[in-house]
């Protein structure tokens, strides 16, 4: 029994040091997208309060994909129901991906992006993570490194901190 227990202990160590050396490598479900306050309250769900979406780092490349899962209705107007779904999906949607590189020390990942949602996304992108146990908080910000609060006064009035809070996707 003492030697299945200490066997299960050591399964597990080996188990969370090995994902603590993946670092950010893999694939990352979203569980929410969030534009926090300096104070840590959610003012607004840029996605919905169910995104979608997916973080994948990988050999040198990195693929980003979220969207909202709401399904949006079309009301009959002067906007034809194509015009709706176009303003729509470039307010719901985000994609892009190209080569990256990653600096797990500072946390950062450099992406050059090669493809995107919109033609006039191609340029690079610096976007800051934290990894705490499975989750990875990942967001275009260093704030997002620490816990809120942070310092109002650092923060530009009116305007939030993008964080996304994914997990360990199974299977890599």
């Amino acid at each position: 029994m003492t030697t299945r227990i200490l066997a299960a202990i050591l399964l597990l160590h080996a188990t969370a040091s090995a994902l603590a050396a993946q670092g950010i490598q893999g694939r990352w479900k979203l569980l929410a997208g969030e534009d926090l306050n300096a104070d840590g309250s959610v003012g607004r769900y840029p996605w919905g309060r169910q995104p979608v979406g997916s973080i994948v780092v990988q050999d040198g490349g990195c693929y980003v994909q979220i969207m909202s899962s709401d399904v949006p209705e079309f009301p009959r107007g002067d906007a034809s129901t194509v015009a709706q779904m176009s303003q729509t999906l470039f307010s719901n949607y985000i994609s892009y991906t190209g080569p990256c590189t990653v600096d797990e020390d500072a946390g950062s990942v450099t992406l050059k992006v090669e493809a995107a949602w919109r033609p006039d996304y191609a340029v690079d992108q610096t976007r800051y993570f934290r990894i705490v146990g499975d989750t990875l908080l990942f967001g275009p910000t260093v704030r997002v490194r620490t816990d809120p609060p942070w310092d109002a006064s650092a923060i530009p009035a009116g305007t939030f901190t993008r964080r996304l809070k994914l997990v360990r996707a199974a299977g890599r």
